[in-house]
């Protein structure tokens, strides 16, 4: 087995904060997950990704996280209200619900998770193929609880440069907006700061329960995105950009 995440650390980065994806999105809640399997892929241009599989009322769920950008990097730099830059690392919102959901699993974070290469069904060129991916063997079977927004998205179209940008098509997906206990409802950063009880998790049904999050970026006017970080040419991964390895403490007691 292998560290296969081992470069990727927290060290120099912000903590992330608690603040208020014949395909049938759920509606958004809070769901508690077995882990079926979590492995690790790569972009044509080089990001790396993180693919969950869970199941859930008899239903699986899949779900791709990119933890780095195309140079290998897991965090992006920070800027304040005002758009200036702060020189700090923000994480990349990947990377944090991959780390959150390995921490809540198994009480290590993603650069420590030992990988194996086991076979599991992707999609290439448009079909999907059995295929031998590297796995995070210790988080499977596993239980997680994950608050899943449905979002209103457009389909992503490439430009004339080759970039994919927000097109007029639209589509419902789903997407982890946040990654909790399932039997403390504590979320990672509740757990650092020593909470005993847990505020998160209700506040986040309150604010997201059974809506349907805009995230539509579309400019009829430009022909192309809104707003929005900027994605690669290759794969939609984040464009814009390691750091040494390092770890945190057990947040949940778990070894």
């Amino acid at each position: 087995m292998s560290t296969l995440f081992g470069n990727l650390s927290n060290d120099g980065l912000e903590e992330s904060q608690d603040r208020l994806g014949g395909y049938q999105p759920r509606n958004s809640n809070i769901y508690e997950f077995v882990v079926k399997a979590m492995f690790a892929g790569v972009s044509d241009g080089g990001a790396r990704s993180v693919t969950f599989i869970g199941e859930e009322g008899g239903k699986e769920y899949r779900e791709t996280f990119w933890v780095t950008n195309k140079n290998g990097e897991n965090w992006f730099p920070a800027k304040d209200k005002q758009g200036k830059p702060t020189g700090k690392k923000s994480p990349l919102p990947g990377f944090t619900m991959v780390d959150d959901i390995c921490l809540i699993t198994t009480g290590k974070g993603l650069a420590e998770q030992d990988a194996e290469d086991k076979v599991v069904k992707v999609w290439e060129d448009g079909k999907e193929v059995n295929k031998a991916m590297p796995h995070l063997v210790d988080v499977a079977g596993q239980k997680v609880a994950l608050g899943v927004l449905r979002r209103l998205v457009n389909k992503n179209v490439k430009n004339d440069a080759g970039v994919y940008v927000p097109g007029p098509e639209e589509r419902e997906e789903n997407v982890t907006d946040k990654v909790f206990h399932p039997e403390l409802k504590l979320t990672c950063a509740e757990a650092r700061n020593e909470a005993t009880e847990p505020v998160f998790w209700d506040a986040w049904l309150n604010l997201n329960k059974d809506k349907v999050k805009d995230g539509r970026k579309y400019d009829a006017k430009t022909g192309g995105t809104a707003g929005g970080p900027p994605q690669s040419s290759k794969s939609g991964a984040p464009a814009a950009g390691g750091a040494p390895a390092g770890e945190r403490k057990s947040l949940f007691g778990k070894k």
